[in-house]
């Protein structure tokens, strides 16, 4: 063995002098060719030594280095002899680190003031951070085998910790020490107590116990008079009892606690703004709720036992209410006396039927319902005095849009995905509904009601398969048309009767005829099986014309349309004649098919597109 022993040492003395050779040259990249294998070498610190006389003829950034220290021979010394000298010449104060499985040598990086070490669940022994007493932040975000926190107590300078997901930590008592913590996330831990928080962490801001299943007493966290965000997401906790001197919280989230059966407690919240409430199984009542004159958004979503709302009747600040996933909710009782409510989402709540209280809330201007069974009509918002904006979306009950007669407010009404609707019915005038969408509605056949709507300017009709004949619109004043997805749709000389519609969208309405052509300067066409233009014949308004026709071989027709301004056919890629477009006077802008824009742009001659340019007008495609 003495012999082996020799012969190593033999050995490392010859790599050293070829090595020294290397460093002699003063060439940055033999230079660290040479100390890459130096900080390999295992023995008594010469070779460290050596490297670190050269670092900086090297050229190494501290990131280099770091790339180096896992596989070093002595991490200890490449820390001391390399990374923090260059750590210090940077002036380098935070550290993100990967893939470790030792900290070693650590300690010697004095200048950090925020270390991340990521998802390193080899990590066990946090001695080694312990001895950088400068932090202010650190995050051990997913090292699941970090259990003793003892060595975290020294760092008294610490502003955030951050253990998510260090999922073997039970024991907090070590970090009491830590006073000056302005942000402390324990979540996906196994911590059970939060006792003494108070009197610890009086500067504490943050608290996340999110995914902590066994905290189930929110009084432990009394006397955290700075606390601005709490989550107590995934806790076990039943309610907020005995929770007190908290005045800051203004963000609060209960979101999955499995356990949560009520909200007594939670009027010690008095600065309260943001509620969130989602997927509380248990959760029947809001009792407890109190005021808070600050909440002005609140979100209850998935609770699906949720009967009771009258809880909510002293939140008179309440600005924004979203229901979401309440199976047994049946009435809004409760919502009367919030008289400052002005949006309210109610979705997926299959019992909901009786909406009156919604009618005593002069503010209320925006109503969204989604998958609202009992809705068969809008006449239980007639008497919403403020409604402006309505949107019904998965109701499958609902068979008309009749009931708003005497809402002179309404700007837009918007329905989708309402498989019974056949046709929006007699609407009455209101004298302010400018918009209107209707979308994906298979059982709609007709239009009939929108023809008598005075105000009516814009109409979007999308995905309803079996609608053949807009007769319903003769009359309407609009001036914005929208047709996609509309497989059966067919004549449109029903809108010959629209006196004042300027533009009309077509999209993939393959049967569409009889195209208006009277007041229309704007037309979009796309999905229509056209090999020329002559169904534009007559279109002698239209000053912009988008095609998205890919049939399209003749555009001669064009020539009957002398106040064309701004003509599209990019889309047009089997078109191989455009030269009508220089039979156009007041062209201004034009896209060539995709073709010939991209010959153009390659420089390759386009008569069309030289002499087009020539005149001035703006030629694209591209």
């Amino acid at each position: 063995m003495t012999s082996d022993h020799r012969l190593g040492e033999l050995g490392e003395l010859g790599e050293l002098g070829e090595l020294r050779e290397l460093l002699a040259t003063g060439k940055p990249v033999k230079i660290r060719k040479a100390i890459g294998r130096l900080v390999l070498i295992r023995d008594d610190g010469t070779a460290l030594a050596l490297a670190a006389r050269f670092e900086r003829a090297a050229g190494y950034s501290s990131e280099t280095l770091l790339r180096l220290w896992p596989e070093a021979a002595d991490p200890d010394g490449f820390c001391a002899a390399l990374l923090a000298p260059a750590f210090a010449r940077e002036n380098r104060t935070s550290l993100r680190l990967r893939r470790m499985t030792s900290l070693t040598g650590l300690r010697h990086l004095t200048t950090l003031r925020a270390l991340h070490v990521d998802r390193c669940k080899e990590i066990t022994d946090l001695t080694e951070v312990g001895e950088l007493t400068g932090l202010t932040d650190l995050d051990l975000n997913g090292c699941a085998g970090i259990e003793d926190l003892t060595p975290i107590g020294r760092l008294t300078e610490l502003t955030r910790l951050n253990l998510h997901r260090c999922r073997a930590v039970s024991d907090i008592a070590p970090l009491r020490t830590l006073g000056r913590l302005r942000e402390l996330d324990l979540s996906m831990t196994k911590v059970r107590s939060a006792d003494g928080f108070g009197t610890a962490f009086p500067a504490l801001e943050t608290l996340t116990l999110r995914g902590c299943r066994s905290f189930k007493d929110a009084s432990h966290l009394s006397g955290l008079t700075r606390l601005t965000h709490l989550d107590l997401g995934w806790t076990g906790i039943r309610d907020l009892k005995g929770l007190r001197n908290v005045p800051a919280v203004t963000h609060l989230d209960l979101r999955s606690c499995g356990r949560l059966r009520d909200l007594t407690g939670i009027d010690a919240l008095p600065a309260l703004t943001d509620l969130t409430l989602d997927d509380c199984p248990r959760l029947k009542t809001l009792h407890g709720l109190g005021a808070h004159p600050g909440l002005e958004w609140l979100g209850i979503n998935g609770c699906a036992e949720l009967t009771d709302l009258s809880a909510l009747s002293a939140l008179t600040g309440l600005r924004r209410l979203f229901i979401t996933g309440a199976g047994h909710l049946t009435s809004l009782r409760g919502l009367e006396t919030v008289r400052d409510l002005a949006q309210v989402l109610l979705e997926d709540c299959p019992d909901l039927g009786d909406f009156s209280a919604l009618t005593q809330l002069p503010s209320l201007g925006v109503i969204n319902l989604r998958g609202i069974r009992q809705l068969r009509d809008l006449s239980p918002f007639a008497s919403v005095s403020g409604l402006e904006f309505i949107s019904v979306q998965r109701c499958d009950n609902l068979v008309t849009l009749e009931g708003l007669e005497r809402q002179d407010q309404l700007r837009e009404l918007w329905v989708s995905h309402c498989r019974t609707l056949r046709a929006p019915g007699r609407l009455g005038e209101l004298p302010a509904l400018r918009e209107v969408r209707i979308q994906d509605c298979p059982s709609l056949t007709g239009l009939d009601g929108l023809g008598d709507l005075p105000a009516l300017r814009e109409l979007r009709v999308e995905d309803c398969a079996v609608l053949v004949d807009p007769g319903g619109l003769a009359g309407a004043p609009v001036d914005e048309l929208t047709f996609s997805q509309m497989p059966n749709l067919g004549s449109l000389r029903a809108l010959e009767d629209c006196p004042d519609l300027r533009k009309l969208v077509l999209d993939d309405c393959p049967r569409v005829a009889d195209i208006p052509a009277g007041s229309v300067v704007d037309l979009n066409v796309k999905g229509v099986d056209w090999r020329d233009l002559s169904p534009l014949a007559g279109h002698r308004n239209l000053r912009v014309l988008r095609l998205w026709l890919p049939e399209l071989k003749d555009i001669g027709a064009l020539s009957g349309l002398p106040g064309l301004t701004d003509v599209h056919l990019h889309e047009c890629r089997t078109l191989e004649d455009v030269s009508p477009l220089l039979d156009l006077p007041s062209l201004a802008k034009a896209a060539l098919p995709h073709g010939m824009a991209w010959e153009a742009h390659y420089g390759r001659p386009v008569p069309v597109h030289t002499a087009l340019t020539e005149r001035g007008v703006t030629v694209s495609g591209i």
